[in-house]
């Protein structure tokens, strides 16, 4: 697991929780478990199958620790949005598991935060308004919250070809508002997706973060 020091302070609380139920299993399986769990817990009980088939290899203890780790997520996207900024807390601490997990499922590295403005600057007018806009390789949508960021009130279409990565822009872009299509898929070809996803289709009703998966 990272090193206390080399996570960053709102995550240390997270790492904590994550870390307890690494001593018993493989941290790339509880990562995705919790991305899965996280998308349930927002799709307003239209994935209670799914829900169940993940949660089921976990006992009443470790079950428990679940919440927490989304509880102390949302208190990150509080209080970014109270400062009024983007964040991408699960794109940081998934890097840092990279870097523990060389040779494991982990390898994925993101582009840098401040990178991400500077494209959105480049790219994104700030009077952009209700278009539609396509980010082919996605990684943890850091491009996205970026974007939206500078101009807000957009549609995204998301794709990446690795589950954790969409799964992970999924419940990003739900926590800041932002409303997508999110593809599993390879962006090159033209084979159907293996997952689809709509993010905060009604938000501008509820103000609410949810995640359809088709």
């Amino acid at each position: 697991m990272p090193k206390t020091a080399q996570v960053p302070t709102e995550l240390r609380e997270f790492n904590s929780l994550f870390s307890s139920l690494c001593y018993k299993y493989d941290a790339a399986r509880v990562f995705d478990d919790f991305l899965t769990l996280v998308i349930c817990c927002l799709a307003r009980q239209t994935q209670e199958d799914w829900y169940h088939d993940t949660i089921r290899k976990y006992d009443e203890d470790e079950i428990n620790i679940f919440p927490k780790l989304l509880g102390s997520l949302f208190i990150i996207y509080e209080k970014n949005k109270m400062e009024n900024k983007w964040c991408d807390p699960l794109g940081t601490y998934y890097e840092l598991l990279s870097g523990r997990f060389k040779k494991s499922n982990f390898g994925q590295f993101f582009t840098p935060e401040a990178l991400c403005d500077m494209i959105a600057q480049m790219m994104i007018p700030e009077d952009t308004f209700g278009k539609n806009i396509l980010e082919p390789a996605c990684g943890s949508g850091r491009i996205i919250l970026a974007s939206n960021h500078r101009s807000k009130g957009n549609h995204y279409t998301a794709v990446d070809l690795d589950a954790v990565c969409v799964k992970m822009t999924c419940i990003n872009l739900a926590f800041h508002g932002v409303r997508a299509d999110v593809y599993q898929k390879n962006f090159l070809n033209e084979q159907e997706p293996f997952e689809v996803f709509t993010v905060n289709s009604d938000y501008y009703k509820t103000q609410t973060p949810f995640i359809y998966r088709h």
